[in-house]
């Protein structure tokens, strides 16, 4: 499983997304990292819609077939998943990767330390690039 970023502005939502598999791979010992930095969890940005989508289509063979939701393309809405503000978004991935930067988990081999701060790079440039006064993303949980 892994993480996709996405971007709602207005009712226009980013449908394209790099992988961020290290992040999820992390997220349980990242949000006790962000306990302890007094900042929101990675994991409460997480949209589980697709994956609860998938679920109910692996265990219901017989559904018909969904029709894609016209704003997104999905089997779902805009509506139907969980958003959140960009502000809170960038200052909880800073946060992180500067700690992630500064040598939290000296177990953590430097391949994989880089592949996680090249990770929290693609979420802030994401973030950034939004309106932040109006934006709102997830963390969307990818199967």
């Amino acid at each position: 499983m892994t993480y996709w970023i996405h971007i709602l502005n207005g009712r226009n939502m980013s449908k394209e997304s790099d992988d961020h598999s290290m992040m999820y791979r992390l997220s349980e010992e990242l949000d006790i990292e962000c306990d302890k930095l007094g900042i929101p969890r990675l994991s409460s940005f997480s949209d589980f819609t697709d994956l609860e989508l998938c679920v109910n289509e692996d265990e219901d063979e017989s559904q018909d077939e969904l029709i894609p939701d016209e704003e997104t393309g999905y089997g779902y809405g805009i509506d139907d998943m969980q958003w959140f503000p960009i502000s809170s978004g960038i200052s909880c991935i800073e946060a992180l990767r500067k700690h992630v930067a500064d040598g939290w988990n000296p177990a953590l081999n430097e391949n994989d330390r880089a592949e996680l701060i090249e990770e929290f790079d693609d979420c802030i440039a994401h973030l950034n690039s939004a309106r932040i006064e109006t934006g709102k993303f997830h963390l969307a949980v990818i199967m």
